[in-house]
C-alpha cells in the first residue's frame, strides 16, 4: 500500500497550494465511456459519460459542470469554425469559444422534456445543429442560440417506433439512417429558416444505396485518468482530522484527496465491495477518528480497522472468526448499513442485522471489541450516530430501525442509552432503549446534530424531522420554503449551523435557520447550473479543516470550497494550528490573483494601509468567516491601488498581528 515518493511529494504540494483558493466547485471524474469526438486543433475531443475531454498539444483537460457547461454526461461534440458544441444526455447546448477557450451554456429548452439524445449523433453545417434524440430530431441554429424546429417524422416513419441512429452531413445533404432504412434531404445551410418545407415527412427521398461513409479521423492518445482520480463512482464520505476526505466506491475500494488530488486507491478487503447494497440500502459504513483511524465494512464479510486514514489494515473482525460476537443475518454473514466514531472518540459504534433485533458493537481504536445482543426494536438496522449526554456521562446512540433493508420503506428512530465501556470493564452495555415513530413511517436515512443545542436532524428519503428534546419528539420544519419533492440521500452540518442535504434528483439544498429557530429556514438550491458534476447525489460530507463539501456521484465526485465552511474557532488563540500569514507574497492583481491574510478570528477585523498610513481596505463580520480575508488590490472606492508595499493590521480585542504585503502590477 505504498505511495510511490514521487507522488506523494506531488499530493503534498497540491495540499499547500490548495489553501489558497476559495468558494471553487472543482470535480472528479473518469471521461469514460466516449460517446463521441472531433478532430481539433491537432488533437481530439471527446464526449464522454464524465464530462468534455480536450487532448490536444496545448490543452489536456476534462471540462465539466463546474466549468461552464451545466452538465457532465455528454453525448456527442460538434464543431463549426469559431466554437465547439456540446450535446449532454438530456439536449443541453454548451458552446466552447475557440478564441476565449471558454464554455457556456447557450440553450436549455429540451432539458424539461425529460428526452436522451442519442449518443455520438450531432452533426454541424453551416450556422446549424443537427441533433438527434430517441423520439426526434432537432434543427440547433447556432447564430441565435436557439432551436428552429424539430421533426417527429421522417418519409413514412414516426421517429418514435423508429428512432434515429446515425446522422450524417455530405455536401447540401443531410442523411438519416433509421436502422434498416435511410433518408437524404438536400439542405440549404444558410436559409434553413426559410425552408418552409423542413417539416413535411414526404421532402424525404429514401436512400436505395449505402449509408455514406462518415469521414475518418486519427484520435489522440487519450489519457483516462485525471487528478489521478481513478475510484469512478462513489457512495460514502468521512472527513479526516487533517483535512480531505476518504470516499468509498460500490466496488470496493477506498481514495483519500486533500481536495485538488488524490493519494491512490486501495482496497477494502479483498476487492470486495458493496455493488448493490450501497445505493439500495443508503449505506453509511465509513467512520474516522481525529488519529487517522478509520472504520469499514464490507457487506456480509465483517468488519475492517484501519490506519493512516485506511493506508493500513489494524484488524479484521468477520463472523468466521472463532472468538466473533458479531451478529449472523444468515450463518457467517453479517451486515451493517452505518459506522458511527463514538462521542469520547476511543473507536467506532455499529449496528448489525440479525433475524430477531438488531445488537450494537463496539471496536475500539486499538481493535478491542465488544457486543450487545438483540438491543434494537427490528431486525435489521441502518445508519447511526451518538452523541454524549453531559447530565448522566451515558452515550445517546440514535439508530434507523427498518422493517425492510431497502432505505425507501417502513423504519422507525431507536434511541439508546450506552455505558461508555471505560466505564464498564471495556463491556458495552445497552441500558434503555426508546423508539420513536417517523414521518409517514419511513427508516431514517442519515442523521447530523444541530450546532447550537446538539440536537438530531434526521432524513427520510421524503422528510426532515429534529428531534425536540423537550417534547421528546420528531418534528418536521413548519417553513422550507423552495424544498419540496426531493428524495433525500445524505445530511450534514456545517460550522456555521447550516444543515445541508443531497439528493436523488435534485442535487443539494443548504438551509439556513432564521432567527435560530429550526421552524423556519431559508433554502439554497445547488445543482448542475452552479457546478455539481450530477444532480444525482448519494453521500455528502462537509470538511471542516479546509473548508470544503464533498458530494457522491454515480459518476464522479464534486467538491465545493468555501470560505464559510472552514472552522476557525482556534484560530489567534493558544491553540491555532498555524499563525496569521499573506499569501502569495507578492501578489498581482492583473493576473486574477488575491491576497489571502489566513488564520484569523472570525471576530477579527481586518485594515489594509498604504505606505503613508491612509486606510485602503477593511474586512470584518461575513467578510472573514473561515478565518480568512481576501483582497482584489482594489481600494474601499473599487479602484485598482498604485503597485509597492502595503501593511495589514488584524485585530481580536486586544491581540494584533500585522504583516508587509508587496503589490505589484
Amino acid at each position: 500500500m505504498a505511495v510511490p515518493l514521487v507522488k506523494y511529494a506531488i499530493f503534498l504540494v497540491s495540499l499547500f497550494l490548495g489553501l489558497a483558493f476559495a468558494d471553487e466547485w472543482k470535480v472528479f471524474s473518469i471521461p469514460s465511456p466516449v460517446y463521441s469526438s472531433i478532430a481539433y486543433d491537432s488533437g481530439t475531443v471527446y464526449a464522454t459519460e464524465g464530462g468534455i475531454q480536450f487532448v490536444t498539444p496545448r490543452v489536456n483537460r476534462v471540462y465539466t459542470a463546474a466549468d461552464g457547461l451545466g452538465a457532465t454526461s455528454f453525448y456527442a461534440v460538434a464543431q463549426t469554425d469559431s466554437k465547439i458544441y456540446g450535446v449532454s444526455e438530456y439536449g443541453l447546448i454548451a458552446a466552447y469559444d475557440k478564441g476565449t477557450g471558454r464554455w457556456e451554456v447557450v440553450n436549455r429548452s429540451y432539458l424539461n422534456n425529460n428526452i436522451c439524445a442519442v449518443p455520438g449523433q450531432a452533426v454541424a453545417a453551416g450556422n446549424v445543429l443537427v441533433v438527434a434524440f430517441e423520439d426526434r430530431i432537432g434543427f440547433f441554429q447556432t447564430d441565435k442560440s436557439a432551436f428552429l424546429l424539430s421533426i417527429e417524422k421522417i418519409g413514412d416513419y414516426s421517429l418514435t417506433t423508429k428512432p434515429p441512429q446515425k446522422l450524417l452531413v455530405h455536401g447540401d445533404s443531410l442523411y438519416v439512417s433509421l436502422g434498416d432504412v435511410s433518408y437524404e434531404r438536400k439542405m440549404d445551410w444558410e436559409n434553413l429558416s426559410k425552408d418552409m418545407r423542413l417539416a413535411d415527412p414526404s421532402s424525404w427521398k429514401k436512400r436505395k444505396s449505402a449509408f455514406p461513409a462518415s469521414p475518418s479521423q486519427k484520435a489522440a492518445a487519450r489519457d483516462s485518468v485525471i487528478n489521478n482520480f481513478t475510484l469512478g463512482r462513489a457512495y460514502n464520505f468521512t472527513p479526516v482530522s487533517k483535512g480531505g476526505v476518504v470516499a468509498a466506491s460500490p466496488e470496493g475500494w477506498m481514495d483519500y484527496s486533500d481536495g485538488y488530488s488524490w493519494r491512490g486507491m486501495v482496497p477494502i478487503w479483498n476487492g470486495l465491495g458493496n455493488p448493490t447494497e450501497a445505493y439500495d440500502y443508503r449505506m453509511k459504513i465509513l467512520s474516522a477518528t481525529g488519529d487517522g483511524i478509520l472504520l469499514s465494512h464490507v457487506w456480509g464479510m465483517g468488519l475492517f480497522l484501519f490506519g493512516d486514514d485506511g493506508y493500513s489494515i489494524i484488524r479484521e473482525f468477520t463472523p468466521r472468526d472463532d472468538n466473533s460476537c458479531l451478529d449472523e443475518y444468515i450463518e457467517d454473514y453479517t451486515v451493517a448499513v452505518g459506522t458511527t466514531v463514538t462521542p469520547d472518540s476511543s473507536g467506532f459504534l455499529v449496528a448489525t442485522s440479525e433475524k430477531s433485533r438488531y445488537g450494537l458493537v463496539y471496536i475500539s481504536k486499538y481493535g478491542d471489541i465488544s457486543c450487545a445482543k438483540a438491543v434494537g426494536t427490528t431486525p435489521l438496522a441502518g445508519p447511526l450516530t451518538a452523541k454524549l449526554d453531559s447530565a448522566t456521562g451515558e452515550w445517546l446512540v440514535y439508530v434507523s430501525s427498518r422493517e425492510e433493508a431497502v432505505a425507501s420503506l417502513t423504519g422507525s428512530l431507536d434511541l439508546l442509552r450506552v455505558t461508555p465501556p471505560s466505564q464498564n470493564g471495556g463491556r458495552l452495555v445497552v441500558s434503555q432503549k426508546k423508539n420513536y415513530p417517523t414521518p409517514e413511517g419511513k427508516t431514517p436515512v442519515d442523521f447530523a446534530f444541530d450546532k447550537d443545542a446538539g440536537n438530531l436532524w434526521m432524513i427520510t428519503v421524503g422528510n426532515l424531522a429534529y428531534m425536540d428534546e423537550d417534547r421528546d419528539t420528531l418534528i418536521q420544519p413548519q417553513s422550507t420554503k423552495g424544498l419540496m419533492g426531493a428524495e433525500y440521500t445524505s445530511i450534514d452540518r456545517d460550522v456555521q449551523g447550516n444543515i445541508w442535504l443531497g439528493s436523488s434528483n435534485q442535487g443539494v439544498f443548504r438551509l439556513t435557520k432564521y432567527k435560530k429557530s429550526r421552524d423556519t429556514l431559508s433554502v439554497v438550491h445547488f445543482t448542475t447550473k452552479d457546478g455539481l458534476l450530477s444532480n444525482r447525489v448519494h453521500d455528502m460530507a462537509i470538511d471542516p479543516v479546509l473548508g470544503m463539501a464533498w458530494f457522491a456521484h454515480d459518476v464522479g465526485i464534486t467538491r465545493y470550497s468555501r470560505n464559510d465552511l472552514r472552522n476557525a474557532q482556534k484560530f489567534m488563540t493558544s491553540e491555532a494550528p498555524a499563525g496569521v500569514k499573506a499569501y502569495p507574497n507578492p501578489f498581482r492583481p492583473k493576473l486574477g490573483h488575491r491576497l489571502v491574510i489566513d488564520n484569523i478570528a472570525e471576530d477579527s477585523f481586518v485594515s489594509i494601509y498604504n505606505r503613508g498610513g491612509s486606510l485602503v481596505r477593511s474586512f470584518r463580520n461575513a467578510e472573514v468567516l473561515g478565518g480568512r480575508a481576501e483582497w482584489d488590490g482594489l481600494d474601499k472606492n473599487g479602484k485598482l491601488v498604485a503597485p509597492g508595499v502595503y501593511h495589514y493590521v488584524v485585530r481580536k480585542g486586544s491581540k494584533k498581528e500585522t504583516g508587509k504585503i508587496i503589490l505589484v502590477h
